[in-house]
């Protein structure tokens, strides 16, 4: 009786084995179709049902794994790679792929390891090699770090995705996120989450962002809505919008008037046939970039391309070429104010991994070496959808690196002020004794200056600010000013420049000016003098503070009335030149002697030789003045030379 009962019993367990089997696999197709069609959040849970089976543990399982890591989310996949190869899966690609969460997770040294189990497998694997190098180098860079700060902006994040942002107007944003109030409540199948949305927020005089708000007017769809590029005025947006059953992406355009958006008009790129997204419009609105998925003429994977207006329309699409794209993919462009920088992201290019953002200098096909910005602007995680303010020392990043609220999070980033000084100590360049007290001024580029006066040891101090050019001057009274030029054009970090300063004093006595000739009875300048003059002429350029006499003197030869009114046509011929020269006028006082100043014992009877009456025929100046400014071209202002604060924070004004 018990060998009867038993035999139905091990009958029922062959056929319930056989059934659930049989379901297992039934679960495995179903996930790979869905996988297939890229609806990983649903395929998770076709692949976890046939986990159950002992024949598709590994391989469903690694599948498991390969949802969450293209699905962004890298703590899950890092731990069901782990145990997909626990489970028996060795084929080589689990470590390559572990190897690629690793790095998105930071962890460049345990994705080396699992690069180097890879080409035990397949030595042979130029793709790895390749991945395994760049993954070292991603390492030394994140032990030797930019000077870039990079922070997560809380008030924009939610635990969903809020992956682009663009500025709006001089006081606002526009985000593109996922979260709750996004209008499409259907999930979107690929990751799991809502189709996206726009959201807007504003900073107010204080520093304070409003909490992100629906973006008003016909813009929001139950689709994917995102990446835009606003003009400057605020008046035009371009954007993507992905639809739900047609599957399609496009780029739109849409005009703002008073507090709304009006209704979108679809851009036809490629005859509507390629999915195309991210637009970037130029700030002169004249070139729009976007990237395109697989386009014919690409180099693979999606590439960025740009068209150029024509009028009211767009011209054909022109791929940036091999410079900019590469097999892989090359997506979210931003073309920068100065309209000769682009940021894109890029996982072609040597980076730390997944999504690294690059720059590159140039215009339509001709484009610099990609520089990449290295960490913390890069992790080992996807960045992308980088923008900078228009000095380029702040801006916004999206990333969905370790430590952010959701699977793609705003960043913002900054470099640490530029501190550039100034230095320098006045002397008196007969004695060499520091001169205290002495006024200098900064002349600046925008007709400005700023002014201090030197301490007891004769120094003084400015601060600078970078990319502009400066004249510095220096004067005291009783003595002639001096001046030099400087600029920080280049200056890419902080820097301390010197400027000493020698002073002359002013002459007491005339000063002779030697070798000016006239022909006899005549008050025209021969050639032969004009080099004495031109040095004159340096002089006083250099002297700017200073008014002086111009005195011409004769000998005792001729009438006294005579020879006043000679010598004074003299003098004046010499001011008339030095105005020619660019001399102000108001600096010049032409004074004729006549024979009333005579240096000997040449006077009106007594005999001398040629020689003694050549030496009373002269032309000099004299100091009369210290105290000359011209016409005033510069404006004072006071305060520190500081740069701006954080103007995303405390100045609506972000520019």
């Amino acid at each position: 009786m018990k060998q009867m009962i038993r035999l139905p019993i091990l009958l029922l367990a062959i056929f319930i084995v056989g059934a659930f089997g049989h379901e297992s696999r039934a679960q495995m197709a179903l996930g790979n179709k869905m996988y297939k069609i890229q609806q990983y959040f649903v395929a998770i849970d076709y692949y976890k049902k046939a986990i159950k089976n002992k024949d598709e543990k590994g391989k469903a399982t690694f599948q498991v794994a390969q949802c969450y890591r293209l699905m962004n989310d890298y703590r899950q996949a890092d731990s069901w790679y782990a145990r997909a190869e626990k489970a028996g899966f060795k084929e080589p690609e689990l470590y390559a792929q572990h190897a690629f969460v690793l790095r998105a997770l930071d962890r460049f040294d345990e994705a080396s390891e699992q690069y180097a189990l890879h080409l035990e497998a397949a030595p042979d694997d130029a793709r790895v090699k390749w991945d395994r190098e760049t993954c070292v180098m991603a390492s030394g860079w994140k032990k030797t770090p930019t000077k870039h700060e990079v922070k997560n902006m809380r008030v924009f994040n939610t635990r969903e995705s809020d992956y682009f942002l663009t500025l709006f107007r001089k006081n606002g944003v526009i985000i593109t996120s996922n979260r709750e109030e996004a209008s499409g409540k259907k999930l979107f199948n690929r990751i799991g989450e809502r189709y996206s949305d726009f959201f807007e927020s504003t900073v107010d005089a204080k520093g304070k962002w409003s909490k992100p708000a629906t973006l008003e007017g016909d813009i929001n769809t139950p689709g994917n809505d995102g990446t835009a590029s606003i003009n400057e005025a605020g008046t035009t947006m371009y954007f993507s919008r992905c639809t739900i059953k047609k599957g399609d992406c496009k780029i739109y355009v849409v005009q703002r008037a008073g507090t709304k958006w009006g209704t979108p008009e679809p851009i036809s790129v490629f005859g509507d046939t390629i999915l195309v997204s991210h637009p970037s419009l130029s700030h002169d609105q004249t070139k729009l970039f976007f990237t395109a998925d697989g386009a014919e003429g690409g180099y693979g994977g999606k590439d960025i391309w740009y068209m150029n207006r024509a009028g009211d329309q767009w011209e054909d699409p022109i791929n940036l070429g091999p410079q900019v794209n590469t097999e892989s993919d090359e997506m979210f462009p931003y073309i920068h104010a100065d309209g000769q920088t682009l940021y894109f992201a890029s996982d072609g290019h040597p980076g730390m991994g997944g999504l690294d953002i690059f720059a590159v200098k140039g215009s339509g096909t001709e484009w610099s070496d990609p520089e990449n910005l290295m960490f913390p602007v890069n992790s080992g995680a996807d960045d992308f959808g980088f923008i900078a303010n228009t000095r380029k020392d702040k801006g916004f990043l999206v990333s969905n690196r370790t430590g952010g609220r959701g699977s793609d999070d705003i960043y913002q980033w900054s470099l640490p002020p530029i501190e550039i000084d100034l230095d320098g100590t006045i002397y008196d360049d007969s004695t060499g004794k520091p001169i205290a007290f002495a006024e200098v001024r900064l002349f600046m580029k925008d007709s400005t200056y700023k002014d201090t006066k030197t301490d007891k040891k004769g120094q003084y101090s400015f601060r600078l600010k970078p990319d502009f050019e400066y004249k510095i001057q220096a004067s005291k009274f009783d003595y002639i000013d001096h001046d030099t030029t400087m600029n920080t054009l280049g200056v890419e970090e902080s820097k301390k420049f010197r400027a000493d300063l020698w002073l002359m004093r002013v002459p007491l006595d005339e000063i002779i000016i030697g070798d000016i000739v006239y022909d006899f009875d005549s008050d025209q300048l021969k050639p032969q003098s004009l080099g004495s003059l031109d040095s004159l002429v340096r002089f006083l350029n250099r002297a700017s503070n200073l008014r002086i006499s111009l005195n011409s003197h004769t000998d005792s030869r001729g009438s006294d009335a005579y020879n006043q009114d000679l010598s004074q046509r003299r003098a004046e011929s010499v001011v008339r030149y030095l105005i020619a020269q660019g001399i102000d006028s108001a600096r010049l006082v032409p004074a004729g002697f006549g024979e009333t100043k005579l240096l000997n014992r040449c006077g009106n009877g007594v005999r001398c030789s040629d020689a003694e009456h050549e030496l009373n025929r002269r032309t000099t100046f004299k100091v009369i003045g210290t105290d000359f400014r011209g016409i005033i071209k510069y404006r004072r202002v006071t305060g520190d030379l500081e740069l701006e604060e954080d103007l995303v924070y405390t100045n609506p004004d972000w520019e």
